[in-house]
């Protein structure tokens, strides 16, 4: 296979697409706080405006984070007007299922390693870097979403990562250089560093670096784009159902200056109001 313009772009988007997106949202993030501070300083004369920011501010702030994974399906998206465009199909980039039985057999021993494999190194991962509090503050960031919300979280990171990185990228440096271990390696590296950002630290992400290359060595093993999405949603969805047991306790939040009854309020009106259309939840309107 010969690197084309086509597969050139196919292979950023999948190795950098979501590092992209996310610096674009916090280009747009910081653009608005610099807007609403530009605000508030007009309006500071009215007494009220610190209390008016915190409730907008309150109200934002878990659909943002909802929308900061919706908007990953894009690059799942580019991707496969990628591989139309490259005139491949499908098995192309790994989907691949020689049958039902085999599937389901391929997911649970791919859930048994990863988890299993969590659990056995849990006692060494506390003894290096800050003992797996960066990973905890992480997990524990999800509690504010409701049991739908953390099942499509789960479903999206690995529908989405597993299709780039594992899918696409692996497979097209496969097929550019022959070499497994420079695929695999280019991958497993665009895949744990793909995770740093606003939720994952850089310890987290040192922890992240476990489940990302036992993936890698699972997709070596069963060459199956629909057996390593179920893989990977399933063990996230183990991780975000408990995410209640890591998340801070309501007197460290108190603590820390939020204010109850407002807090509520906009849980309520969230809850309650006729919501945006999908296009303005996406933008954050």
């Amino acid at each position: 296979m010969q690197l084309t313009p086509v597969t050139a772009v196919g292979l950023v988007v999948a190795l950098a697409g979501f590092t992209l997106l996310d610096r674009a949202r916090r280009a747009r993030d910081g653009r608005r706080a610099a807007d609403g501070d530009a605000a508030g300083a007009d309006s500071a004369a009215g007494g009220d405006t610190a209390g008016a920011a915190g409730v907008a501010d309150a109200a934002a702030a878990r659909p943002l984070d909802l929308r900061e994974h919706a908007w990953k399906w894009v690059v799942p998206t580019a991707l496969l007007v990628v591989v139309a465009a490259e005139g491949n199909s499908l098995a192309s980039i790994g989907w691949r299922v020689d049958a039902p039985v085999r599937l389901l057999q391929q997911v649970g021993l791919g859930v048994l390693v990863l988890s299993g494999l969590n659990v056995l190194a849990a006692p060494l991962w506390a003894r290096v870097g800050d003992g797996g509090e960066s990973l905890t503050v992480g997990i524990g960031s999800f509690a504010s979403l409701s049991v739908p919300e953390r099942l499509f979280v789960a479903f999206t990171a690995g529908a989405t990562e597993e299709t780039a990185f594992h899918g696409y990228a692996f497979e097209r440096l496969l097929s550019l250089t022959g070499s497994v271990p420079l695929a695999g390696g280019v991958a497993f590296l665009a895949f744990t560093f793909g995770h740093l950002g606003d939720t994952w630290d850089r310890h987290a992400v040192f922890r992240i670096a476990q489940p990302a290359l036992v993936t890698t060595l699972l997709y070596l093993w069963f060459r199956s784009l629909p057996a390593l999405i179920a893989i990977h949603a399933l063990n996230d969805a183990l991780s975000l159902l408990l995410a209640d047991r890591f998340a801070p306790d309501v007197d460290e939040q108190a603590a820390s200056g939020v204010d109850e009854q407002t807090a509520s309020g906009v849980a309520a009106d969230a809850e309650t109001g006729p919501g945006a259309a999908t296009l303005d939840w996406l933008r954050g309107e």
